[in-house]
């Protein structure tokens, strides 16, 4: 599952990455079994939580943490967690609507530096299809850039993600897409992308995902 030169750059180019087929079928029908028994009952949407299950540290298999290694330019492997971050959007009534953007590690608090990266790279594994308006990730094509402009135009203004955070609504980040996957597909995306999550208003489960940053 080597990455094309294409990919390479769309990823460069997008700042985010839909790798598809990366976890077997198998694998991941054991993970999200695991999510249903353990958070398939909560209240609160969409619902995180930590995860310690080895059915669901399997999904970081070789593969993931090649490709995501690869796309942040590191060349020892990445090492896969052992408690596993996910997120659950439950199915809910209300209408669907395009979310605003973030960039994750912006908490005021935190206090994480705009440079160098709180973090390499990020991804989110689909346990679930994605169908439109069903829960999906909607990213920012390019955004990464754009917002990589604005924290260099006042070091000292922008010194950390908080600050960038604040100010993402005065950038122009372009039209939103959302992202349509199969189960098993990866989301890689670089720290400075634009996302957000969206409402699950068309599905009748609930799209289950993991997510990690390295």
């Amino acid at each position: 599952m080597a990455l094309e030169v294409h990919q390479i750059q769309n990823y460069a180019d997008d700042g985010f990455l839909l790798w598809p087929d990366a976890i077997d079928i198998e694998t991941v029908e054991r993970a999200r079994q695991v999510l249903i028994r353990k958070v398939g009952n909560a209240k609160e949407n969409p619902y995180h939580a930590r995860i310690r299950d080895s059915a669901v540290s399997r999904c970081f298999n070789e593969a993931v943490s090649d490709v995501g290694a690869a796309l942040a330019g590191v060349r020892k492997r990445l090492t896969p967690p052992r408690a596993v971050y996910t997120v659950t959007v439950f199915p809910t009534v209300k209408a669907w609507n395009w979310p605003p953007p973030h960039i994750d590690h912006a908490k005021e608090e935190d206090k994480h530096l705009s440079f160098p990266p709180p973090y390499r790279i990020g991804c989110l594994i689909y346990l679930t299809d994605v169908q439109s308006h069903s829960g999906a990730t909607v990213v920012w094509p390019g955004s990464h850039r754009r917002l990589e402009e604005l924290a260099k135009s006042n070091l000292e203004r922008y010194k950390y993600l908080a600050s960038v955070q604040r100010d993402i609504s005065t950038v122009d980040l372009g039209q939103p897409r959302e992202i349509i996957a199969k189960a098993g597909a990866v989301l890689f995306y670089h720290y400075l992308c634009a996302h957000s999550g969206s409402s699950n208003s068309v599905a009748a489960t609930p799209r289950f995902a993991l997510n990690h940053k390295w």
